[in-house]
């Protein structure tokens, strides 16, 4: 158990079925997880913090707004917290339009609490993590804008997971000098493999 990310991470249940609600808030809560529980789409909306990390369990055929609506709402917003989509029977379909609208995983009603439970530790894991390595937007901007044009063509194809050779032949340079320019490039940004650099440059690549 990660008392750490327990902590700083919130884990945020919207389903307007109240037995629902309740059985997962205590199910979480005897995990040491801090739980935020909404019984709409628009009441988590007017309420929903995307700063604070953990994760937003979210079912999809709600009253009112439903979840794929509030999904939508939070992609506008730039929201980065992992969503996880309570479907039943008959909505698979949809949960799978979600699941390409970034959505992160779905689960079937009635819920296997095992699944949710080591689902919910992966992924406020990974928000948590990412959080971490982003650094202030212009501190991040000026990092980016001291790359030389060179050292951002090799970073476009490291990013597209290209091997240092594959880049040296594309670009019709030495192996030497592509491992030369990432790692001068890796320096200037300040990360050390290809994830770190994906969040570091995600708003200018």
């Amino acid at each position: 158990m990660n008392t750490k990310i327990r902590d700083i991470a919130v884990i945020r249940v919207v389903d307007d079925d109240e037995d629902v609600q309740k059985a997962i808030r205590f199910l979480l809560e005897n995990e040491e997880w801090r739980v935020q529980v909404y019984s709409s789409g628009e009441q988590f909306l007017i309420n929903e913090a995307s700063s604070v990390p953990g994760c937003i369990i979210l079912y999809i055929q709600m009253e009112g707004m439903s979840g794929l609506e509030v999904q939508r709402e939070l992609a506008v917003r730039g929201s980065t917290v992992p969503v996880i989509f309570l479907t039943a029977h008959g909505d698979v379909p949809m949960a799978v339009e979600a699941m390409k609208s970034g959505a992160c995983d779905f689960l079937q009603k009635p819920l296997d609490p095992e699944k949710l439970l080591d689902l919910i530790e992966v992924l406020v894991a990974r928000d948590v993590s990412e959080r971490e390595l982003k650094i202030p937007y212009p501190e991040a901007k000026r990092r980016f804008d001291s790359l030389t044009n060179r050292e951002k063509q090799i970073l476009s194809l490291a990013l597209k997971e290209l091997s240092n050779r594959e880049i040296a032949e594309a670009l019709d340079l030495s192996k030497r000098t592509v491992e030369t320019h990432r790692q001068t490039a890796y320096r200037k940004l300040g990360v050390s493999n290809v994830k770190e650099l994906a969040v570091a440059v995600e708003n200018f690549m």
